[in-house]
Parts: C-alpha cells; sequence; structure tokens
C-alpha cells in the first residue's frame, strides 16, 4: 500500500478559496488553520467550561453495549479540564455509506494524533453520528456493480415515515436479504465468509439504522479509542436541555445572523447553501415517530402540518418538560455540538465547509466563536489492476479522478472507425434523398395523395443507411470489446456514475478483496492536511 498526494481543486469556488488560504473567505471563519491559529483556539477553550463529568458519565453508558476499553479510555480523558476533541460527523449509512465517512473518521483519527503531539494536551477524536437526521433516502442504499453497471442496492422496508435513524426500526429478515445482496455483487474471497457472519451478527445486535451503523464503525475502529456522539438518543438530551432553551430564547437573532452572513456570502460572489433559516426556528420537534420542522409565523411557532401554535414562553417550557420531542437542523447543530464539546477542530467536508461559512455570526449571537474548519482528507483508492489499464490505456491518474475515462474512451473508439465511413453515409444520405426529392416531386405531379406514402418510403431508405452505419459500428464495437471495456472498469473504479469514487463506492468491496489488515495499513498511512487529493496505490 503506496500513499501519493496530487494538487486537485474543488469545483465549489468558496470551498476552493478556503482551501488556498484566499482572504476572501476570511469573514466567514474565527480562525485560520496555521500554528499559531490552534495555540489561540486552545487559549480560547480554556477559558470556557464544559460539563465534563456529565458527559462522560453519559458516555460512558452509551458505550457500555460497544465493550471497548480503548472507547472507555478515549472518553475518560474528556474529564480532564485540558483535554480537547477533533470532532466530525456523518449519517449513519447502511454498512457505514459511502467511502468518504470512513475518510472523515480517518482524518479524525489522525488529526486527533497530530495535534495532539503539536500542542502536548489530550485530544479526544469524536464522531458525531447524525442518528437524528430523517432523511432515510440519502442513508438506505449502497451502490453495488452488477455485470460492470453501477446500480443503486436499496433497503426497502415498510410503513417508512419521517423518523430518525435513530429510532427508525430495522427490519432484520429484510436487511439480511439486503446485506445477502450486497455480498452476491462481490467475488468471493478468503474472507468473505468471515467479514458477513461480522456485518450479520452487528445487525442482529441492532434495533436501528444508527444502531447497525455504530457496531459496525465501533468494530473497525475498536483499537483506535474513537468515541461515538449519536445525536438522535434520547437520553442526550438532558444534557442539551438548557442549551435548546437558549436556542430558543435567541432564536431571531440567530436568524438575522444566518441572513447576514448569507447576504454577505452573496455579495463576495459566493452561493449559501443553508434555506430558509430565517423562516424557521431551526429547531425539529417530534410527534408520533416523525421529524416536523418549527416554524415561525409573527411572533408564534408553529407546526403547519399538526396544526399546533406556541407562543415563545410556552414553547421555552415544553422543551424543558419533553427535552426528548426536540432536535436540531442544520443551524443549530453546529452550535449544540460546540456547546457540549471542548472542540478544538471540526474536521469538514466541501459541503459542511461551505454551510459553516454562514452561522459564523450565529456562533457570535450564542457567545461562541467558531472551531478551526479543517478539511477532511479526500481520498482515492487505486487498484493495481486499474493503475496498470491506465498506463496501457493512455489515461492519466490525473484526468481519472477529475474527470473519469469516457473521454479517452470516445477518443479510442473514434479512432477506429475509417475517417472517411462517416462521411460517405453522411454523403449517401445526401444524395439519396436529393434523387427521391426529385422523384417525389413527379410523383406528386400524377396523384398528391401520394405524399404520405412517399414521406414514408423515404424515411425507410434513410433508416436502411442508419441500420448499415450502427451494423458497421457494432462491428467495430465487437473487434476493439477489451480495450473499450478497459476504458468503462477506469471509470467504474475511479469515478462511477461520473462522480468522485469516495462517494459512490463503500468500504465492504475493500474488506471483503483485500481482508482486515486492510483498513489497519490504510489508517496508518502517512496522510497529511496540506489540501491535496490522497492516492492509495494497493
Amino acid at each position: 500500500m503506496q500513499l501519493t498526494e496530487l494538487s486537485i481543486k474543488s469545483q465549489n469556488p468558496f470551498v476552493r478559496d478556503y482551501i488556498d488560504g484566499k482572504k476572501d473567505v476570511g469573514p466567514f471563519f474565527d480562525y485560520g488553520l496555521n500554528r499559531e491559529d490552534w495555540e489561540v483556539r486552545l487559549c480560547d477553550l480554556s477559558s470556557r467550561t464544559y460539563d465534563r463529568g456529565a458527559l462522560a458519565d453519559y458516555l460512558l453508558n452509551y458505550h457500555s453495549k460497544f465493550q471497548s476499553k480503548k472507547m472507555n479510555g478515549a472518553i475518560e480523558r474528556l474529564r480532564d479540564p485540558a483535554s480537547v476533541a477533533v470532532v466530525g460527523g456523518q449519517q449513519a449509512g447502511l454498512l457505514t455509506g459511502p467511502l468518504y465517512t470512513i475518510h472523515k473518521i480517518i482524518s479524525i483519527l489522525v488529526f486527533a494524533k497530530q495535534k495532539e503531539q503539536e500542542l502536548n494536551v489530550p485530544v479526544v477524536p469524536v464522531f458525531w453520528v447524525a442518528g437524528e437526521d430523517h432523511d432515510l433516502e440519502e442513508i438506505n442504499h449502497l451502490y453495488i456493480s452488477d455485470s460492470g453497471k453501477v446500480k443503486k442496492h436499496k433497503l426497502t422496508q415498510p410503513h417508512w415515515k419521517k423518523s430518525q435513524a435513530a429510532k427508525t426500526e430495522l427490519d432484520a429478515g429484510k436487511a439480511e436479504q439486503w446485506l445477502n445482496g450486497v455480498f452476491a455483487s462481490f467475488e468471493e474471497t478468503e474472507y468473505t465468509n468471515g467479514l458477513l457472519s461480522k456485518l450479520k451478527r452487528c445487525m442482529r445486535q441492532s434495533s436501528s439504522f444508527a444502531d447497525f451503523f455504530e457496531y459496525i464503525v465501533a468494530d473497525l475502529f475498536q483499537h483506535d479509542g474513537l468515541v461515538l456522539l449519536n445525536s438522535g438518543d434520547p437520553e442526550l438530551r438532558s444534557l442539551e436541555v438548557r442549551f435548546f432553551q437558549e436556542l430558543l430564547k435567541n432564536n431571531d437573532e440567530l436568524a438575522e445572523a444566518v441572513k447576514h452572513q448569507q447576504a454577505l456570502m452573496k455579495e463576495m460572489g459566493y452561493s449559501p447553501i443553508i434555506e430558509g433559516a430565517a423562516q424557521h426556528a431551526n429547531i425539529f420537534y417530534e410527534h408520533d415517530g416523525e421529524r416536523f420542522l418549527i416554524e415561525k409565523k409573527g411572533e408564534a411557532f408553529v407546526v403547519k402540518e399538526l396544526d399546533l401554535e406556541w407562543t415563545k414562553p410556552e414553547l421555552y417550557d415544553l422543551i424543558g418538560e419533553q427535552p426528548e420531542a426536540f432536535s436540531n437542523n442544520v443551524v443549530t447543530r453546529p452550535l449544540m455540538q460546540e456547546f457540549l464539546l471542548p472542540t478544538l477542530a471540526f474536521i469538514a467536508g466541501p459541503g459542511e465547509i461551505n454551510y459553516w461559512g454562514e452561522l459564523k455570526s450565529a456562533f457570535q449571537v450564542m457567545g461562541f466563536k467558531m472551531p478551526p474548519v479543517v478539511p477532511r482528507l479526500s481520498i482515492t483508492i487505486l487498484e493495481r489492476h486499474i493503475e496498470k489499464k491506465l498506463a496501457e490505456r493512455g489515461v492519466e491518474l490525473r484526468e481519472s479522478i477529475e474527470k473519469g475515462a469516457a473521454a479517452k474512451k470516445e477518443e479510442f473508439f473514434d479512432s477506429r472507425v475509417p475517417a472517411d465511413f462517416a462521411d460517405a453515409v453522411k454523403q449517401a444520405k445526401e444524395q439519396i434523398d436529393s434523387i427521391h426529392s426529385a422523384v417525389r416531386s413527379e410523383a406528386l405531379e400524377i396523384d398528391r395523395s401520394l405524399e404520405p406514402l412517399l414521406k414514408k418510403n423515404a424515411g425507410f431508405i434513410q433508416d436502411q443507411l442508419s441500420f448499415l452505419e450502427r451494423a458497421v459500428i457494432r462491428k467495430i464495437e465487437e473487434r476493439e470489446n477489451n480495450i473499450l471495456r478497459d476504458f468503462d472498469k477506469i471509470q467504474t473504479s475511479i469515478r462511477p456514475l461520473g462522480a468522485p469514487q469516495e462517494r459512490i463506492w463503500n468500504i465492504m468491496y475493500y474488506l471483503n478483496k483485500y481482508g482486515p489488515d486492510f483498513l489497519e495499513n490504510y489508517k496508518k498511512l502517512p496522510y497529511s492536511f496540506q489540501n491535496m487529493h490522497q492516492v492509495v496505490k494497493l
């Protein structure tokens, strides 16, 4: 396993300018990413107080199901007043979801270890499981390879509502059938049975989507001291209730702060991605297992779908009485994280960098500074047989990552079609159409009612020429099939569906093919946070 780096720019102008360190994005963040910024952040955190004891007690109780000494040891470190956390999060995807979730966890672990050595303080890696998220369509599937085609393999369950991932029941029968379908798409190896058995064991222990995700992550990173924080756990609300009430008290100021930051972003030529912050309370209310975003209606707070309406004092009291009924949205989740955890750094994907840039003023309203936002590691796994095909087919690695191999495939195919063939067919169509047009004109002089028949005949002749052209093309495709398939394999491996590999493929393909040592070696590579694209050659 070998690590190399490439400079590949983000397509998002705001993210690109942030990664490049341009001054234009300075107004959107409280810290840079230089050595002195970490010292300042550490100093700022030391001036704040956290309920570390209650947090550690809660986390130890929650993590008892994992039976991991490493996890428990990491949690105990949070009691130390000098300790800080490196935090990142993601939705609870099936089998951990796309590769970028694994890459984010690795980023958290690597960065925490680096900062602990540099700053000489305990740094705890924390993964925020978005268990309160209810967009199940984003997490209920994986992509698999079916006869060389990329296909979505979806776990369908009946009677799904807009419920949190942490509370959405996992149908064991359907989940096992789905899991067998995933592994049927893999090549069977010496590791297949062991891996599949382990995943089924995790599945049997799980009552929800979030459980299934967490048991797998806890197993994959059992030796790394990773702490999981499930935002959908009702027991967590006892630690959050006071801050939910503070968010409500400052609701109008928060909305204005986001609105102001987004206006600044637009003024500087960037595009905000948070929608409706000014119209919503930015807090969800749960009723009968479903989440509803609370909206503002003048001075009142409403859930239109349920015909519910509260005054601010009424809603404030309800939060105190039923904290488990409330959860955060995209605006308030980062603020809740800042309230709960002494966050040294937040590890972010490209979309998160953009929307966190819209929240600096919201942090200020709540008396916080936004933690330094560190771009997660972006990684492409390059298998040996694919690397060989890149060389054989003249596709550059950078090009395959940025654009795929489709253009090269088309270029190769065009080179195999005789230069004069397409022109000859085109010329034949034009000449025959001209001759047929003259014949039609003469025929119509005899009988105008023949026009539909003559037009149909003209189309038939043109279709026959197209048929001839397609037949020749098919013969070329058959003759060059092996080479054309190589281009497809490159595309499918490195840029499936025209998207980065880490947004489509899942870690289980690689664990099944290369075994458990794959991830252990993958974690230990000398990754750097120099904003370069990491390429792992197998």
